[in-house]
């Protein structure tokens, strides 16, 4: 019986992921979708906390989403 060189074995991950794709759940992988109605709630903006910063997004006259510091 031959012994066989050991296998090296990398893990994949995708880009700024913590986990390897086995162990990641079919939730994890796909995006959080909201409707912008649920979020803006009939307002034209809302602020979204992130760490130390308070981003703004509102919705212009155009009917675009803009996102500012």
């Amino acid at each position: 019986m031959s012994q066989d060189p050991p296998v090296r074995r990398t893990l994949l991950r995708r880009p700024g992921a913590r986990r390897p794709f086995a162990a990641a759940s079919k939730a994890a992988l796909a995006p959080l979708e909201l409707d912008s109605s649920a979020l803006f709630q009939g307002a034209r903006e809302v602020h979204i906390r992130h760490k130390d910063m308070t981003y703004r997004l509102s919705i212009t006259r155009l009917e675009k989403l803009l996102l500012t510091k």
